[in-house]
């Protein structure tokens, strides 16, 4: 399954993009795609821990089973005051 993965704020920093394609296994989960984009971007296994995950606009789990989603997002921590 192809899907579009986005890259937002100190994520996109460390990749170096904000948008990457990639090709995989039907049911892949949110976070194992997100492991995936590590091993060709190592600046962002530091943040696997902490980050967000919305399949085409909405927040899921990050072991959500990805069906036919054509966009994953990738969310660092929000914080403000």
């Amino acid at each position: 399954m192809k899907i579009s993965v986005m890259l937002f704020a100190s994520l996109r920093d460390a990749a170096g993009t904000n948008r990457a394609e990639l090709e995989v296994p039907a049911q892949s989960t949110p976070r194992q795609i997100a492991e995936l984009l590590a091993e060709r971007h190592a600046g962002l296994r530091p943040h696997l821990k902490t980050i967000a995950y919305a399949i085409d606009g909405e927040f899921v789990a990050a072991e959500t089973k990805l069906t036919e989603a054509k966009e994953l997002a990738l969310l660092p921590p929000v914080s403000g005051g």
